[in-house]
């Protein structure tokens, strides 16, 4: 199956040495083949680090869409006027369009972009008065049949500068999915000027801020970065996160503006993704097993309406950031301890006929694993027994390693510095997928890889 050609982009050097790269988004290869040949392609183009200058701190870009996508910056003199010119990257500077925000007290300026064209990558520079701009691109979804590239991965010391930053800018994906411990401050007090001051220190790292800026986000977090190790919606830090969150972070809209957690969804192309917060509404692991839940009331309810309103979708992601496969045990670091709300997502899955369509993406464990489908059902009505839903794992991007939850049909890899990449080919009738592990110089990861074939309703594991 030929991937549809896609627009050209501009290509960054990675230093000597360094085997990844994945070749112009006007070149998308079927990955499997890709993988087989270990990945390799023309060098990219060489990007300046742009370390903050008196004028911006830093920028990022998320909640991407076919026609829209947010900017946020945060520039060092609050209250300052702050300009934003966005052009399409064939067209040249010579026709941004210029969008003004002034920064609010913390030096923050929001731009929420509108009437984007699908499928175009645009370049954008944030100048305030005085100081040199500070330079980023993104690239908008395609509507409909679109081939894309996902790269997501967790866990990375505060302000980390490992080169496994450049390894996932140099894949070229569409999208990033962090989730979870953006940082480690373990931050267990309301006070949010904490939070503003973790994510300036994740922006400083140049590996960091260089991917922030040139592919979009989409984060959620998981302990470290919200209330410290193991917390759950008891933390005191718990207003401090919400509200740096909704203020610092590019994101889908929130449900109730993020007072009752991060949960969002989206569309890119043909494919429905979910993203769940497994920390602002979770009960302790220690109370009564019939009243834990993971998720609270509100936010499961609204992920059985998700996944219900996306049931006709040919492939669903779940972005769940904490292990899903374990046994069931009183004080399991992952669901094994929620056993019986994760026995009823995985009936209500069942009940709608999703399982072969649903994929889900995880992080939190310091490992890659993949899953496909032999130990993930938990559904206990008419679909048990069956092959559940493909689960992967991928992380840490630079911490420590370990092992959580499973057992995993692909087994696992540790080692600091790891990724995942989810390639989806869509020619309008099937979707191709294909997942893979890989390691901080962006090579893939001996026997973290599966592809599936998703066609007539359900996604099947290929050879």
């Amino acid at each position: 199956m030929k991937t549809p050609a896609q627009p050209a982009a501009p290509q960054r050097k990675r230093p000597p040495g360094s085997p990844l790269g994945l070749g112009s988004r006007g070149a998308l290869c079927v990955l499997a083949a890709c993988l087989g040949a270990g990945i390799t392609s023309a060098p990219l183009e060489a990007r300046p680090s742009q370390a903050h200058s008196a004028g911006t701190k830093w920028v990022w870009t998320g909640g991407v869409t076919a026609r829209s996508a947010v900017v946020k910056a945060r520039v060092a003199v609050p209250d300052a006027m702050v300009r934003l010119a966005v052009t399409r990257a064939q067209e040249g500077t010579g026709k941004a369009v210029a969008h003004e925000a002034r920064a609010d007290a913390d030096g923050l300026a929001s731009f929420a972009l509108q009437r984007l064209d699908p499928a175009t990558r645009y370049e954008y520079r944030v100048e305030v008065e005085g100081a040199a701009p500070m330079t980023g691109a993104f690239r908008t979804f395609g509507e409909g049949a679109w081939s894309f590239r996902i790269a997501f991965s967790a866990c990375a010391e505060t302000g980390s500068a490992s080169p496994v930053f450049d390894a996932i800018g140099d894949a070229r994906p569409d999208l990033f999915i962090h989730t979870g411990d953006i940082h480690y401050e373990d931050i267990t007090r309301n006070e949010p000027e904490r939070f503003r001051r973790a994510f300036d220190s994740v922006m400083s790292s140049p590996t960091q801020s260089r991917l922030y800026r040139d592919v979009p986000i989409a984060y959620t977090w998981d302990d470290h970065d919200f209330g410290g190790n193991g917390s759950d919606g008891s933390s005191a830090a718990k207003p401090a996160a919400l509200a740096v969150y909704g203020q610092f972070v590019p994101h889908y809209p929130l449900i109730d503006d993020g007072r009752t957690g991060i949960h969002q969804a989206f569309t890119i192309g043909r494919v429905r993704v979910v993203m769940t917060d497994a920390r602002s509404q979770r009960t302790s692991i220690r109370g009564a097993p019939g009243g834990r839940t993971m998720l609270g009331a509100a936010q499961l309810q609204w992920l059985e309406d998700e996944l219900s309103a996306a049931a006709d979708a040919p492939l669903i992601i779940w972005v769940n950031t904490v292990p899903w496969i374990g046994k069931a045990g009183f004080l399991s670091d992952h669901w094994g301890a929620y056993a019986q709300e994760r026995e009823a997502i995985a009936n209500h899955i069942d009940r709608l006929g999703i399982t072969r369509r649903l994929l889900m993406l995880s992080g939190d464990a310091h490992m890659v694993a993949i899953d496909d489908g032999t130990h993930s059902n938990y559904a206990t009505g008419p679909g048990r027994g069956a092959r559940g839903f493909v689960v992967m794992h991928a992380a840490p991007l630079d911490r420590r390693t370990s092992e959580k939850g499973g057992p995993y049909s692909q087994g696992i890899s540790r080692q600091r510095g790891q990724f995942g990449l989810l390639q989806v080919t869509d020619d309008g009738s099937a979707l191709r997928v294909e997942l893979s592990g890989h390691d901080r110089q962006g090579r893939p990861i001996a026997g973290q890889r599966l592809s599936l074939a998703c066609a007539d309703a359900q996604c099947a594991p290929l050879p």
